[in-house]
């Protein structure tokens, strides 16, 4: 697999403390590949709660906030440009979805508060609703330190069957910059067949997909390292060993079922997002 980083990025801004910092990680991942970043912001005269005030945001201040967010990347030597959307609340996902087809773009980042999957029906969470709606991978942020840096040490979490691909291209892509190495995790987990009943994987098994994921990576020229882990709850044996592996991103690969179904199946995803402030890159979407 040739290794070409992002090319289109598009970055959903609501100036918030989570957005900037996605905006920041996606400056790195920019600065790594000579992509070119469009931010957009969802405008809707409905009013929304701001300082613990109900309050309205106008046309000049939604503009101004794409003006201020577009200078401050550019400032990075980035491409940058923005684009200010009209939608209500209900529709923002959807509305960046369109924006993000319509830029063409590889690679979509969305700040997240880190909400639980009840929360986020709740509170119509962005980043979840945007993995139901796009097919390119979706980098998912909570906290990137302040200062954009590059992911030099790329976490890919894989599982045997489909996602490995998927996983790999999104890994071999957020690993563009000089430097970068990608370790890759595989947590043992119950596999369901045809008939209905679980297996976990064999040790042939889970060595046959560490050494496919990394050939294909060690082809793309990035130097990788490859583990396979004790058993436990995937998302928080991931959190935990890019923690101490001090990963600047996760990639996982993903089926992105529905909020309702990822609660009553255990969405892996996203446990993961609130398993970890390390960001979340999930591969592009597996086709059923």
């Amino acid at each position: 697999m040739k290794n070409t980083g992002f090319r289109r990025i598009l970055v959903a801004t609501d100036g918030s403390e989570q957005a900037d910092a996605a905006g920041r990680v996606a400056i790195s991942f920019a600065r790594a590949s000579s992509a070119e970043i469009r931010v957009v912001h969802v405008w809707s005269l409905e009013p929304l709660i701001r300082n613990g005030m109900w309050d309205v945001e106008t046309r000049r201040e939604a503009e101004a906030l794409i003006t201020r967010t577009v200078k401050w990347m550019r400032a990075y030597g980035v491409e940058a440009d923005g684009e200010l959307i009209r939608a209500d609340r209900k529709r923002v996902a959807s509305a960046v979805a369109e924006s993000a087809r319509s830029f063409g773009a590889d690679l979509v980042v969305v700040g997240s508060r880190g909400l639980s999957d009840w929360q986020s029906l709740v509170k119509h969470s962005i980043s979840h609703h945007l993995l139901t709606a796009l097919d390119c991978p979706v980098l998912v942020v909570r906290d990137s330190g302040g200062v954009p840096r590059d992911a030099e040490r790329v976490l890919l979490a894989v599982a045997g069957g489909d996602d490995v691909v998927p996983g790999v291209r999104a890994a071999i892509a957020a690993a563009s910059g000089r430097g970068s190495k990608v370790l890759i995790l595989h947590v043992p987990q119950a596999i369901f067949g045809a008939q209905g009943f679980a297996y976990i994987e064999s040790d042939d098994e889970v060595q046959a997909t560490l050494s496919k994921a990394t050939a294909l990576l060690r082809e793309a020229g990035i130097p990788t390292e490859a583990l396979a882990t004790g058993s436990g709850h995937v998302a928080d044996v991931v959190a935990a060993a890019a923690a101490r592996w001090k990963a600047d991103v996760i990639v996982i690969g993903s089926a992105r079922m529905g909020d309702v179904a990822s609660i009553l199946l255990g969405s892996v995803t996203h446990s993961l997002l609130r398993a970890t402030e390390t960001p979340v890159l999930v591969a592009e979407r597996i086709a059923q």
